[in-house]
């Protein structure tokens, strides 16, 4: 696995031995394709970008954001030998982004963000990550942002029952066993 675009593209990156899913070049390259476009419409620029990679594993999604020009970066993963695999992938890349040991199930956002991407094992039920993106996405600092799910392709979306928080279009992508659901958050009625 390794680093496909930016300021550290070509580096290869470790994954850790147990207990993770790596997303494939293919599936990380389509995502930034995707964001890329999302970013275009909405007439941002990777430097203007706060990223969050939840249940980040090897942190390789949060990673290409950073080499991509992300302003900020946070990876929350709560195993800890995911997360010093992490570190070694951030020295070995030289990018400084925030790793965070914690459950993602309760991170929530303390700065505006612009991107969350969240990779929760497939084993979690398909309720269990509906509510805690309704819980999410009911914050007002992530007004607009895009979420990016990435889930098993027989996994129903994770809008599902989050809708009312988002604007009405939310699409997916397949690739292979997994699949890449998008949707963008409205904006906060007391914003």
């Amino acid at each position: 696995m390794r680093i496909i675009s930016g300021s550290a593209r070509g580096r290869k990156l470790q994954v850790p031995k147990i207990g993770t899913r790596p997303s494939s070049d293919r599936m990380r390259e389509a995502l930034f394709s995707s964001i890329d476009s999302h970013l275009a419409q909405s007439n941002l620029q990777w430097s203007q970008v706060s990223f969050v990679d939840l249940f980040a594993g090897s942190g390789a999604i949060g990673l290409e954001a950073k080499s991509r020009g992300a302003a900020q970066v946070v990876l929350v993963e709560n195993d800890p030998s995911a997360l010093a695999t992490i570190e070694r992938n951030m020295a070995d890349c030289g990018l400084d982004v925030r790793a965070v040991r914690a459950d993602a199930y309760s991170w929530l956002p303390k700065a505006q963000i612009n991107i969350v991407f969240l990779d929760p094992p497939y084993a979690h039920s398909d309720d269990e990550v509906q509510q805690f993106l309704a819980k999410i996405s009911a914050s007002p600092l992530l007004d607009e942002a895009l979420l990016v799910c990435e889930r098993d392709t027989r996994s129903p979306s994770p809008f599902g029952t989050v809708a009312p928080h988002f604007l009405p279009y939310a699409w997916e992508r397949g690739y292979g066993d997994s699949k890449l659901w998008y949707g963008q958050v409205e904006t906060s009625p007391s914003s």
